[in-house]
């Protein structure tokens, strides 16, 4: 059994080998273009963390794209602005993290450059070799296998040091996309085709695919 997490650690399954740390790095480049593109890209890329001297992470496998002000299922629709959306807002690959219901993180990956408010939200991930297929299917689950709270809220990707995000290599991950899920309130926007994942994953949140979901 593995041992017991602090809501700060990562779960031991986590943590990556050599190989895996031979990917290629993202720089901030990748992180302003088109939030949609970064999403997509985002598929089959690795998110990982520094620990007590040891990397963790997991491959993306589920994303939903967030486009800000026009965005009425983003928390910064119409320009919202409050202490809790503020890393939003930030230049492009700083992590934006939340708690919902008061149980639990939703971890996402700010796009585009300062002032403008767009993410990416990391929907699901599937752990390096060993690890359950399905114990990060879900925001929350992602977040709590790789020990992301709101404490991380800001955290930046390319420059800390203790967090970096590596770019897929070799071969092409099926990609399917989808509209959003859990964005009802959103008016025409809870339609609109900003939920990207790779449809031969297992780990994806929501096996039976929604609302007619086309090749990406």
């Amino acid at each position: 059994m593995p041992r017991q997490q602090s809501s700060y650690s990562p779960d031991v399954r986590m943590r990556l080998d050599s190989e895996t740390l031979g990917l290629r790095e993202a720089g901030r480049e990748f992180y302003r273009r088109d939030t949609t593109l970064v999403a997509r890209d985002l598929i089959g890329a690795w998110l990982a963390r520094r620990y007590r001297g040891a990397w963790y992470g997991a491959r993306i496998v589920e994303t939903e794209a967030y486009l800000g002000s026009i965005d009425a299922a983003a928390h910064t629709y119409g320009g919202r602005r409050t202490p809790r959306v503020e890393p939003m807002y930030m230049d492009g690959g700083h992590l934006y993290v939340f708690l919902v219901y008061g149980m639990h993180h939703c971890a996402n990956i700010v796009t585009r450059s300062e002032g403008i408010g767009e993410a990416v939200l990391l929907r699901a991930a599937e752990g390096p070799a060993g690890a359950p297929a399905r114990l990060l299917a879900g925001p929350g689950r992602l977040c709590k296998a790789l020990g992301i709270t709101a404490a991380h809220s800001g955290a930046d990707l390319v420059a800390s040091g203790a967090w970096c995000l590596f770019l897929r290599s070799g071969g092409q991950p099926q990609i399917a996309v989808s509209a959003r899920i859990g964005v009802d309130y959103a008016g025409a926007a809870r339609e609109w085709p900003l939920r990207f994942f790779d449809k031969d994953s297992p780990a994806i949140s929501r096996p039976v695919i929604l609302r007619n979901p086309r090749p990406a």
